[in-house]
């Protein structure tokens, strides 16, 4: 590809015959070559916030939190908030982390595949689901922390170190005494605008990471299906000091449109978490979907 250079096209007597035209061409050039990208730039789509009031689906499950959802498809881009302050506030991302985390690991072949066999020690876990061998993809979709703890050992910090910035997942702070708790407690924080920002780029196909492992991570993430929608998410949960944090974060394709949501929520009591709050994450995000915007629900005849 040619590269157009300043003192190139001032050395045609057709373009700028006098040294002293060059000479002003090329002062100018540092100065107001961001005006000259700006112009030959494509243009971009606007973007537009509109808050919605979504707090009683959260009061039937004692919750209080937020709520975004980004829409794209032929027209702008529009997010929907419930707590827009809120959904710039950033949260450990707990277990939504399992998603750049099976990236990462197929990636770097720190595991095979989906079918990839994680061995159970034998000594009982926090959830009794968690007490066998399973697959990978079994692993993510029961949210086993051991499986992935492992995983994040056979990583390492110095991987993580160079796969995070690449995938712009939030801001991970993992070292080597971190390495498989960095995204359970510590420093690491992420907002629910980047985690629809990352969940756009790989349902688009857009991570620095090969096709075939986008395609399998998005094919782990399938939770259901119905006539002409697909709902693909992850719940993450942190519990430290008796303080209790939930995500439920995703996507549904309908209609020839995306929808990429994420909830974060707490027990609106303050108290440990209970049933109702595990249950609460992806049954309000479910119910918001459906009835504020007509999503996961056959389409109209």
């Amino acid at each position: 590809m040619a590269v157009f250079h300043a003192h190139q096209a001032c050395s045609s007597s057709s373009f700028c015959g006098a040294a002293s035209c060059c000479a002003l061409l090329t002062s100018l050039i540092p100065r107001y070559g961001w005006l000259l990208l700006l112009l030959l730039s494509p243009p971009v789509l606007a973007q537009r916030t509109v808050e919605r009031d979504f707090q009683p689906y959260f009061a039937q499950y004692n919750l209080k939190g937020s709520f975004l959802l980004l829409e794209t498809g032929s027209g702008p881009d529009q997010y929907t908030a419930y707590n827009l302050a809120r959904c710039r506030q950033g949260f450990l991302p707990a277990s939504t982390f399992k998603i750049p985390n099976t990236l990462i690991g197929l990636e770097t072949g720190a595991v095979r595949d989906t079918a990839e066999v994680f061995r159970w020690n034998g000594k009982p876990r926090a959830f009794p689901q968690w007490n066998q061998d399973m697959s990978f993809a079994r692993a993510l979709r029961v949210s086993c922390v051991p499986c992935y703890q492992e995983l994040a050992r056979r990583i390492g910090a110095p991987r993580y170190q160079q796969w995070l910035p690449k995938l712009q997942f939030g801001r991970m702070v993992v070292t080597p005494a971190t390495v498989d708790t960095f995204w359970l407690a510590g420093a690491s924080r992420i907002t629910q605008f980047e985690q629809l920002a990352f969940l756009r780029r790989l349902q688009q196909g857009k991570l620095p990471v090969s096709k075939r492992n986008q395609d399998l991570t998005k094919a782990m993430l399938v939770l259901s299906r119905g006539p002409g929608w697909v709902l693909r998410g992850k719940t993450g949960w942190t519990s430290q000091q008796g303080y209790d944090n939930g995500w439920f974060v995703g996507w549904v394709e309908q209609g020839g449109k995306t929808y990429f949501f994420a909830l974060n929520a707490e027990p609106a009591d303050g108290k440990p978490a209970t049933a109702t709050f595990v249950q609460g994450r992806r049954a309000v995000t479910e119910q918001i979907l459906q009835q504020e915007f007509k999503l996961l629900s056959p389409p109209k005849p």
